[in-house]
């Protein structure tokens, strides 16, 4: 906590101001110290002074592309911290928020959006994430893009959502150049890290005079690919030499057979006589029914699902009621009737002051 008590007085100025959207810090004022959490060195050099504004350009990009990038947010202070609101300066972006609380030097994924199908030419637009509930400061994150109405593409992303594992899944885009080329074409598909087949196939062509050309590029989600997450991208390569090449992001996400949210319970210090609840979401790629939990008991109590219809996610209660003081420490196992009675552990950490 000594680290985040120094900040207390800062952070109270950095906070949004009521009724007013935040904007970057203006001439000598501090930058926001939340700023700093999105450096890349910032683990290793936590002592840096936070930037002004968090950028990232993307570039020249065909017309209708979804611009996606992550960055990788570091809690560096003593005490935990989460983003309690995201405010967006165009409806050009869009975001898959950092659900979970950041413990002391913990770090998560915050993706972003950029669609230049909704803007022609260069755009520079904001981000102001808010970290909170305790010390709260706000972020300025500002991203770039020049959307180039030569080539476009449709859609602007191949994202194929949620897939039960061992499924197949397979989705089609669009590129279409319009430029004054008349031999434009896709020479290359460089195929993602990941679990996928590409084939690229044009479609059309306008001719010597006319110019212009038209692809259909499909990627495909192979059978065996595993549980997680899916975030790749996939680089076309053109006989343009002015834009050699065109990228599609790739997203989606193979489903857990079964899984457990958050996959660690930790409850923050309780004084003995009082209690504390922590809800877990137990989920899988089809409906199941909970059947038990074992490894609870002595302060650590579990309540079960109130139904015991099959469904894809159900709600368990894990409670610490301390009757003396220390830490506890144990492990719950979940079974379920998934697969002849597939289980999931969920460790339990706790203390009693």
């Amino acid at each position: 906590m000594r680290r985040a008590l120094g900040l207390a007085a800062v952070a109270i100025g950095l906070a949004a101001p009521a009724g007013g959207q935040p904007t970057a810090s203006p001439p000598g004022q501090p930058a926001p110290w939340a700023n700093k959490f999105f450096l890349p060195d910032i683990a290793d050099q936590r002592d840096q002074a936070p930037p002004p504004v968090i950028t990232h350009n993307f570039g020249d990009v065909p017309h209708g592309t979804l611009c996606t990038h992550t960055f990788n947010v570091t809690n560096i202070y003593d005490t935990p911290v989460q983003i309690v609101d995201i405010r967006k300066s165009c409806m050009c972006l869009n975001f898959v928020p950092l659900s979970k609380v950041l413990q002391p030097n913990e770090s998560g994924p915050l993706t972003v959006t950029m669609d230049a199908g909704k803007f022609v030419g260069a755009n520079t637009q904001t981000f102001y994430v808010t970290f909170g509930p305790k010390f709260v400061s706000t972020a300025v994150v500002r991203v770039s893009a020049v959307s180039k109405t030569d080539v476009s593409v449709n859609p602007g992303a191949v994202a194929f959502g949620s897939v039960a594992p061992g499924a197949k899944a397979a989705q089609a885009v669009k590129v279409e150049y319009k430029g004054r080329m008349r031999d434009w074409r896709i020479t290359e598909a460089v195929t993602p890290h990941g679990p996928f087949d590409v084939q690229v196939t044009e479609t059309s062509r306008g001719g010597p005079l006319r110019g212009g050309a038209e692809y259909a590029v499909t990627v495909a989600l192979k059978a065996n690919a595993p549980p997680g997450s899916l975030a790749d991208t996939l680089t076309l390569k053109t006989n343009d030499p002015a834009n050699p090449v065109v990228t599609l992001a790739v997203t989606g996400a193979v489903a857990v057979p079964l899984e457990v949210a958050p996959a660690r319970v930790r409850f923050d210090p309780v004084t003995v006589g009082q209690s504390d609840t922590k809800r877990v979401l137990v989920r899988a790629a089809r409906p199941f029914r909970v059947l038990g939990v074992d490894g609870a008991g002595g302060d650590i109590t579990v309540e079960l699902p109130a139904t015991m219809t099959p469904l894809p996610l159900h709600t368990i209660t894990v409670k610490f009621d301390p009757t003396r003081l220390g830490a506890v420490s144990q492990e719950l196992r979940i079974r379920t009737d998934l697969d002849g009675g597939a289980a999931v552990t969920l460790p339990v950490e706790a203390e009693a002051r």
